[in-house]
């Protein structure tokens, strides 16, 4: 629909302009696009949206945007736009009225942002720990869902967890996984890798062969992933919301840092996350679940695979470390998960605030 308007634009200022004029106006391109899209909003009868939201093309981050956009909506600042290219993540939440692909990046910002421009709403990216281009990104000085919303220009009361619904449907069809613990081997399939959020594929089997005789374990990830045994080995067979209705199930999720830790928290299943010193679990963890982080005086880092130290913060963390927070973990009772909040103040040079009433946790 957006192509076909934008394709009826472009002839019909083909045909008022001479060739010379024409072919000038490709610096115009994206505002060209952006009114077709406002226009294809108004065709529809639909209110063209006040605030856009785009982060990048990690999954990982845009479900941390579900933070943001329950925080937005829950201030007012709707219709909201989504620009992603995880649908999936965003069917059944009301936060968003609208998705939209990411497609190009930077045509996306110049697009959208226009957009926002033309049609007097507000082009928002929640950014966090800026990256220097080489190996090393700013570490936050808060967690990273607060830092989001500081830089969408929201302040007061703030939830840190993300959120993803699913039909009922779909946790019926992933019942069988009740009880069981779900467990990845590695991250380093992921859009943006990074070694230092690895552990050891072997320590990881190890935790297993320690605990198999007491708990049925299930495998979630890439598959890339290190095969681990004596698992129900679902590595690369599972669409982002069946892991997510898997984990919905499950008693644990056991991992590194990664997408599906905060998958596991929007479907409230507590976790036990091998943290090592990379970031800390203040600045991007969940405080429901038992994070083994290494607290040497390099860490944490933010370095993504360079290491001056051989990852002794990884190497630190044994195969009894996880083993026991595993049974301390499944001791407690399952049931609704702590939730953090933050108290955002006004920083100078940022977004514009949005103030309102505390963020409900729906």
């Amino acid at each position: 629909m957006r192509t076909d308007i934008i394709t009826r634009i472009k002839l019909i200022i083909r045909c008022i302009l001479p060739a010379w004029a024409y072919g000038s106006l490709g610096v115009c391109k994206d505002w060209i696009a952006a009114f077709a899209v406002g226009i294809n909003f108004l065709c529809r009868n639909l209110p063209v949206p006040k605030t856009i939201l785009f982060f990048g093309v990690a999954p990982g981050d845009d479900l941390l945007c579900t933070a943001v956009l329950r925080e937005l909506r829950n201030r007012g600042l709707d219709p909201l736009l989504m620009i992603s290219n995880y649908r999936e993540l965003f069917i059944g939440n009301e936060d968003a009225q609208y998705i939209r692909p990411a497609g190009s990046p930077n045509s996306i910002n110049r697009i959208y942002s226009n957009l926002a421009k033309f049609w007097g709403g507000d082009f928002r990216m929640p950014l966090y720990g800026h990256f220097d281009g080489k190996d090393q990104s700013e570490p936050p000085s808060r967690h990273i869902v607060a830092d989001m919303c500081a830089n969408a220009g929201i302040v007061g009361p703030i939830s840190i967890r993300p959120h993803l619904r699913l039909t009922e449907q779909e946790k019926s069809r992933a019942a069988w996984a009740s009880g069981r613990i779900v467990i990845q081997s590695s991250g380093m399939a992921g859009i943006l890798p990074m070694r230092n959020k690895e552990w050891f594929a072997d320590r990881f089997q190890r935790v297993i062969d320690a605990l198999r005789d007491e708990y049925k374990f299930i495998q979630l990830g890439s598959l890339t992933d290190p095969a681990l045994e004596h698992v129900e080995g679902l590595q690369g067979r599972t669409s982002i919301r069946e892991s997510g209705a898997i984990l919905h199930h499950a008693r644990l999720y056991v991992g590194p840092v990664g997408f599906l830790m905060h998958l596991a928290r929007a479907v409230e299943c507590p976790a036990v996350i091998v943290y090592g010193g990379r970031e800390a679990p203040w600045q991007s963890g969940y405080i429901c679940n038992l994070n083994l982080y290494s607290a040497l005086p390099c860490a944490p880092c933010w370095r993504w695979n360079s290491c001056e130290f051989d990852r002794k913060c990884m190497s630190d963390i044994s195969v009894n470390d996880v083993v026991s927070a595993i049974q301390k973990m499944m001791k407690q009772p399952r049931g609704p998960l702590a939730v953090e909040t933050v108290d955002i103040t006004p920083r100078f040079g940022h977004a514009p605030s949005i103030s309102g009433a505390a963020a409900g946790d729906n």
